[in-house]
């Protein structure tokens, strides 16, 4: 996938869209998982991302997007979801995308501050 594909992907206004988009549009790196091995059931990962918005949140982490994700992924049952991610280096923020099998369009996105990763 090219650049400008996923950035015309992203074309809502969500917050998470909106910054995921600017952040390519700035030279951020990007990935699209492809093959049989980048499908995954929608409602496995609505399960894992609820605790990892549990875990962001009670770690004060601040988030994009990861309560509309989860809500999506649930609502989409056992739908195959393509992963994707984009990671901006400055600030330290990591998107997780989440496609269409066919990588049509964008089903959700979720930022994360990386921030809290970063040692002294």
């Amino acid at each position: 996938m090219k650049r400008e594909e996923l950035i015309s992907l992203l074309a809502g206004e969500s917050p998470a869209n909106k910054a995921c988009r600017e952040a390519l549009e700035r030279g951020a790196s990007f990935r699209v998982w492809d093959g049989a091995h980048g499908l995954v059931p929608a409602n496995n990962l609505a399960s894992t991302y609820r605790a990892r918005e549990s875990i962001t949140r009670n770690r004060g982490i601040p988030t994009l997007g990861f309560a509309l994700a989860v809500e999506t992924l649930h609502a989409l049952g056992e739908q195959p979801v393509r992963l994707g991610g984009v990671t901006q280096p400055d600030p330290p923020y990591y998107f997780q995308l989440f496609l269409t099998a066919d990588v049509a369009s964008v089903l959700a996105c979720i930022g994360v501050d990386q921030k809290h990763q970063e040692r002294d």
